[in-house]
């Protein structure tokens, strides 16, 4: 009785040697294959790559400066980091949030214990913790509004204790959900919006 082998197709052993070939790449690399890679996205696999290319940039619009707001509408904030000696109180009446580049516009006034005010509309982003002085106004001055002489964005900041415009953005203008509506910015003056906000603790 004749024992019969079965002898490997050519195409079996040449099949057969590139896997062993690949195998021993994989271990001379110290890599082990991961058996998952064409299940992995983008990310997970580092091809991920940002095409900022496709962002909006933002544009600030074009800003009015509104005439020295009136002595009845203006209104006193609750402000704890004030500076020495000053109160702050806002034109209530006439807060604006453009809608499109976001930025709360108001009349700040600055008022010492004696009456003596000085004024700035001023512009706050709340996306990026900034703000812009645009105008200024002193009632004793002809004419009382003079604009800013290159107005640019700035950081909000300032030494501890006297930094009352991140307290602003923070118990007024901005929320959780970025830059608050006109209508929330005032319950928010008038008590009636409790903070949400994490923004400049």
């Amino acid at each position: 009785m004749h024992t019969r082998f079965a002898f490997p197709s050519l195409r079996s052993t040449v099949l057969a040697a590139l896997v062993l070939c690949s195998s021993l790449a994989i271990a001379a690399d110290g890599a082990d294959p991961d058996p998952y890679w064409e299940y992995r996205d983008e990310v997970d696999r580092g091809e991920f790559r940002y095409d900022d290319s496709q962002d909006i940039p933002w544009i600030e619009n074009e800003t009015e400066v509104l005439a020295v707001p009136r002595e009845e509408d203006l209104v006193q904030l609750d402000i704890n980091q004030s500076p020495p000696g000053l109160q702050v109180w806002i034109d209530r009446s006439r807060i604006t949030v453009d809608p499109k580049d976001r930025v709360v516009r108001l009349w700040v006034v600055m008022r010492s214990e004696q009456g003596v005010q000085n004024g700035t509309f001023e512009g706050y982003r709340c996306d990026t913790g900034e703000y812009k002085i645009y105008a200024y106004s002193n009632p004793h001055r002809k004419p009382p509004v003079s604009k800013a002489n290159r107005p640019v964005w700035q950081e909000v900041g300032g030494r501890r204790g006297i930094n009352y415009r991140s307290e602003m953005m923070s118990d007024y203008f901005c929320g959780l959900r970025g830059v608050r509506t006109e209508a929330e910015i005032r319950d928010a003056i008038d008590g009636r919006l409790e903070r949400d906000s994490f923004f400049y603790n």
